[in-house]
């Protein structure tokens, strides 16, 4: 069900060279040569939101963040569907959950330290998630069905009652008010890993909170750079385990082109920049070998503001799915991608194809007409990033074509999803893309189309969708916890069913390239199903 690599390869250092050379325990429990070495140098895009963990909702600031934040539960540190599989952290097992599947009982390691020293404590666990609420999380809409946790969303005083923490023992239990299935991957998740109860409620990005991982942020320039070192306290385990790279510096560049040449000239190690269209031909014929192409669970569309005039018209948001060409804008990301007009990428069982919208300009200028709306003026929205511009400048002649006066408005990548996050903003149309926090669908669904989960900052559901028989649906399948025939078809019957009221207008699942400097061992090489390239386990030749 999980989204593989085109060219993956087990996890595994081989030759030999001047590095430090040990062995270590994978986190699939085997045996494998670890090879540390003093600094991978990582180009990344201006896409980093926050690098607090309570606060960041990016995949670039959670591919870093993983190996930073560990939370009660994780992941395996390996290639493939095995990557999604939840293993101890923080926590000395997997979690005992009670009959009825409300009440989850997990227990700390002994003698866990933060990167300062200082112990950690089953009451920092509780102190995260209190703090997610204090801080007008993203991720708050992950933690709602704990007991007391609405009582504490609404008043931000006193405590949540569903948690108990005992600091003497470790032991923490989290009661639930319904049984939810999806709930040991939302104890993996960044938002859950626990912080010291001394951090502040408010963005800790220039700041870094002391760390549980592998590794520790040591310094962070927004725009600009920031550096990880190791934890001196981090103690490798079967499930997280030792790290190649002692250092981590990771510079951020705006251009693709140019990220792409920092790398090929040898002034960084690892691209994390997708290949420009017009040089990827040029790359696999001159660099093939450093070359990775990999295909995560992803779907890019364009949200419409179902809050905001044209779009508040089902009829409007039906012509924008009838008159987009979906194959030409496959074009526009180098033919790494597939066309779609579904919500979930199709590598998932609960994927079942559409066909709802054929291409029709007619009848999209048929349905604008209907709905009253021609010649109404709309502001089109997208990030200064060649594959968010490019994109909504295609959108804008596509609208106007149908009749709509539309206007485009580019804002910087650092920015734009708290921009268009923001209800004050009031953001008719635009951009957005979705990459898995776990592979389940409530992860598409509830997260990203459940009306009841729509909040006035940080908000992901940019359309702002709210159909009551939708949200009533997915808080009936939220409460079930396995996935089977039956429940994976009522999760393709809901993906039409919002389909049909074209809360979205999907259109790719992208396939990305990973470039990597001539020095970089690529038979270390772990495309991650969640966080993508994990950096911990890269190593040099």
């Amino acid at each position: 069900m999980l989204a593989t690599g085109l060219a993956l390869l087990v996890a595994a250092c081989g030759g030999g060279g001047k590095k430090t050379e040990s062995t270590t325990t994978t986190a699939g429990g085997g045996s494998s040569q670890q090879k540390t070495f003093p600094n991978f140098r990582i180009v990344y895009d201006t896409g980093t939101d926050y690098l607090d963990p309570g606060l960041s909702y990016t995949v670039q600031g959670w591919q870093v963040m993983w190996n930073v934040y560990l939370s009660l539960l994780g992941y395996k540190h390996v290639n493939g569907p095995d990557g999604a599989t939840i293993v101890p952290a923080l926590a000395e097992d997997l979690p005992q959950i009670s009959s009825d599947g409300k009440t989850y009982t997990l227990t700390l390691r002994k003698g866990l330290k933060y990167s300062d020293g200082t112990a950690v404590k089953a009451s920092d666990f509780k102190y995260a998630i209190k703090r997610d609420f204090l801080v007008d999380s993203p991720g708050v809409g992950f933690f709602t069905n704990i007991v007391g946790a609405d009582t504490f969303s609404e008043t931000k005083k006193g405590d949540i009652s569903g948690i108990t923490a005992d600091d003497a023992t470790g032991k923490i239990t989290i009661k639930l008010a319904k049984p939810q299935g999806d709930f040991q991957n939302i104890l993996a998740t960044i938002f859950a890993a626990p912080v010291p109860a001394n951090t502040p409620a408010k963005d800790q990005s220039t700041h870094p909170i002391p760390s549980t991982g592998p590794y520790m942020i040591q310094s962070y320039s927004p725009s600009r750079q920031f550096v990880l070192v190791r934890n001196p306290s981090f103690k490798p385990t079967d499930d997280v385990p030792a790290t190649n790279p002692d250092k981590m510096t990771v510079k951020i560049v705006e251009d693709d082109s140019a990220a792409l040449q920092q790398v090929i000239n040898g002034q960084a190690d690892f691209d994390f920049h997708p290949i420009p269209v017009d040089r990827l031909a040029s790359v696999q014929q001159q660099h093939g070998d450093q070359l990775k192409i990999f295909t995560p669970a992803n779907t890019y569309y364009f949200f419409m503001n179902a809050r905001e005039k044209p779009f508040d018209d089902v009829r409007v948001r039906q012509a924008v799915n009838y008159a987009i060409d979906r194959n030409a804008l496959v074009r526009l990301y180098g033919g790494l991608a597939t066309p779609t007009e579904n919500i979930l990428p199709p590598t998932y069982p609960q994927y079942k194809k559409h066909t709802l919208y054929p291409l029709n300009v007619s009848k999209a200028k048929q349905l604008i007409n209907q709905a009253g709306v021609k010649g109404m003026t709309v502001t089109v929205w997208g990030s200064n990033r060649e594959t968010s511009k490019k994109p909504v400048e295609y959108l804008q002649d596509v609208l106007k074509k149908i009749g709509l006066d539309a206007k485009l408005k580019i804002i910087d990548a650092a920015i734009y999803w708290t921009t268009i996050g923001n209800q004050k903003t009031k953001a008719q149309i635009g951009f957005a893309d979705w990459f898995q926090d776990y592979p389940h669908p409530l992860d598409w669904f509830d997260v990203l189309l459940n009306g009841t989960r729509i909040t006035d900052t940080h908000n992901n559901n940019y359309s702002n969708f709210n159909d009551g028989n939708v949200n009533q649906k997915i808080a009936q399948l939220k409460q079930k916890a396995t996935l089977n025939d039956q429940i994976n078809g009522q999760w393709a019957a809901l993906d039409a069913q919002i389909m049909k009221k074209a809360g979205w207008a999907p259109y790719v699942n992208r396939q990305f390239t990973d470039f990597f400097g001539t020095d970089i061992d690529t038979g270390c090489y772990v495309s991650h199903v969640l966080y993508q390239l994990d950096f911990s386990r890269v190593c040099k030749k």
